[in-house]
């Protein structure tokens, strides 16, 4: 008896090879850019404040500054704000001035290609000057721009997009008027949020690969040319994007140094490392209360500036959890290394922090301590390596 194979039917959007056209993102850069600025009244705007603060239900007098509403981070695409085509809408600009030029850069222990480019960001600001019932009592229009450079993976072939996510402005010399005669100036700061990207529209397979398109397989008549092939901009993967993390730390734990500590005393920790599953605004901070009087040693409070990448490692220790990252840091200002080591156990927390200076010695350790008071909490994190696909 034969059997007949039956090919059973898919259900509707099952899993399957696609390749999508997409904007990919060769690099993201976000940063604050600071401008200090000094205003100064003009005489019939002054004339109008001392008149206000000669009537006493009117005092005492504020600025306040309002700076351009800007559009939020999300959605990516804001059809809203073109910033290409919507400038003299806008009352700021983010703006490239002049070419991008290639340069040669040290990262990561070697050295990489790269464009540096340079923006202008400007905007307008609107001060007003407003009497103890809300009232304008006069109102001021201040420009404010600041030039910056960009070492950004800007290769032939993409575009850049730079977004001012906000601006806020504050007035460090003070706000509140009370007394005449009035300062004739005052000092503004103004802060710009860039969001800045470097894109390319291109074809992908998903998961996150690059896809080719089909051969010319159809039958057409014979041409005499070559089409040319297709060719995506180069990559820059030492420069963006960056690996993530496999697990994360975050919590307050302290205790008493353990078996083989160089100091008795008592350790505390702040752990925020790997947040959003990033190594970016890790955050690693310790305080050393010395208990031994008779070595002559005191406490220090300690700080991680940097943390390096290739030495972050998520493992087992006895079936739990452990994070151990090494980097640069400060002890009451002096630079030194460091090793840290965190396991989020059952029975609790443990963690262990070693300095070493920069002869190479390890100038404190804290031995294993097992925390008394408060928790590390270390998470495992979801990367490309942990996804399956499971193939039709």
């Amino acid at each position: 008896m034969s059997y007949k194979k039956h090919n059973i039917p898919k259900a509707t959007n099952s899993l399957q090879d696609e390749c999508i056209r997409v904007q990919k993102v060769y690099d993201w850069v976000t940063d604050a850019l600071s401008v200090r600025k000094t205003v100064r009244f003009t005489r019939d705007q002054l004339k109008d404040i001392e008149e206000a603060m000669e009537d006493p239900c009117r005092r005492p007098l504020r600025l306040i500054c309002e700076p351009p509403k800007t559009p939020p981070l999300f959605p990516l695409n804001n059809r809203k704000y073109d910033y290409d085509k919507d400038h003299e809408d806008l009352d700021f600009i983010c703006e490239q001035v002049g070419d991008k030029r290639d340069v040669t850069i040290s990262t990561n222990g070697g050295f990489v290609d790269a464009q540096l480019v340079e923006l202008l960001i400007s905007t307008d600001l609107k001060i007003n000057v407003v009497d103890r019932n809300g009232d304008i009592v006069t109102c001021l229009k201040v420009n404010a721009s600041v030039f910056e450079s960009f070492v950004l993976c800007y290769p032939e072939g993409t575009e850049l997009f730079c977004k001012v996510s906000k601006i806020f402005c504050r007035i460090p010399t003070g706000t509140v008027l009370l007394n005449t005669p009035c300062p004739d100036e005052f000092d503004i700061e103004i802060t710009f949020c860039l969001d800045i990207q470097v894109e390319a529209e291109v074809k992908l397979e998903v998961l996150a690969k690059f896809c080719s398109p089909r051969d010319n397989d159809l039958i057409a008549p014979e041409m005499g040319d070559q089409c040319p092939k297709v060719h995506f901009p180069p990559q820059c993967p030492d420069i963006f994007p960056r690996p993530n993390c496999d697990c994360t730390a975050e919590g307050e734990a302290s205790g008493n140094t353990g078996s083989g500590a160089t100091e008795e005393g008592r350790i505390a920790v702040l752990v925020d490392i790997c947040p959003n599953c990033s190594l970016i605004d890790s955050v690693l901070r310790a305080s050393f209360k010395d208990l031994d009087t008779g070595d002559g040693q005191n406490g220090f409070n300690f700080t991680a500036t940097s943390f390096d990448q290739e030495t972050l490692c998520c493992d087992e220790k006895d079936g739990d959890l452990r994070l151990t990252i090494s980097g640069e840091g400060r002890a009451d200002g002096k630079k030194v290394d460091f090793n840290f080591a965190v396991v989020d156990c059952s029975e609790g927390t443990e963690f262990q922090l070693q300095l070493i200076n920069n002869k190479g010695k390890t100038i404190f350790d804290t031995g294993i301590v097992e925390a008394d008071e408060g928790e590390v909490e270390v998470e495992d994190c979801v990367t490309f390596d942990d996804v399956k696909i499971k193939q039709p």
